[in-house]
């Protein structure tokens, strides 16, 4: 796991700052800058960082054990930061949404229109005093759709998820092309 720098925002979207809609961040929002700087810290021993550190960052191999990775090193960090009581709702919600970047998330290959096995995720943490926000970074333009689930199928919960365990969610679109999808909790 190394730390990937985010890249320059090209705008916002969103459409309000309710639970369950994509919403923008406030334009002063105070984590917007951090997370689009690239300046988080990237710890050595993720396992073991966090406590000193109010932003943290990593990136994660795009393979089957991302989300159970993310969980893990959001709920050690919650620990560290003394937050601990938030960690199921918050490791959920990360699990969705890098499960949504694995799955939704990879560039396609010019040629082959293939999608990109080895594009990384990024899993960031943020906080300020009892507010905490996570988002997870991906390569792709492809905005995350909300649909309505269907019991016939196992997908397309995870959005509703999000929405229903952190107090406001949305995508952070950067230059020359990727995203952060944050969720807040307070």
């Amino acid at each position: 796991m190394t730390g990937q720098p985010a890249r320059e925002s090209m705008g916002r979207l969103g459409n309000g700052e309710c639970p369950g809609s994509v919403s923008a961040p406030s334009p002063r929002a105070w984590w917007t800058s951090a997370l689009l700087s690239g300046s988080l810290e990237a710890p050595a021993d993720p396992y073991t960082a966090g406590a000193g550190a109010d932003a943290l960052a990593w990136t994660l191999a795009a393979d089957s054990g991302a989300a159970a990775r993310a969980r893990g090193l959001c709920g050690g960090v919650l620990r560290r930061w003394k937050m601990a009581e938030r960690a199921a709702d918050v490791e959920l919600v990360v699990s969705e949404l890098v499960t949504n970047a694995l799955r939704h998330g990879r560039r396609l290959h010019p040629v082959t229109g293939a999608a990109d096995r080895h594009d990384p995720v990024q899993v960031s943490m943020l906080r300020r005093g009892p507010e905490l926000v996570c988002a997870v970074g991906d390569r792709s333009d492809r905005m995350p759709e909300r649909r309505d689930p269907d019991f016939q199928f196992e997908s397309g919960r995870g959005l509703h998820l999000v929405a229903s365990f952190c107090s406001g969610w949305g995508v952070l679109p950067v230059l020359p092309s990727g995203k952060h999808v944050w969720a807040r909790f307070f």
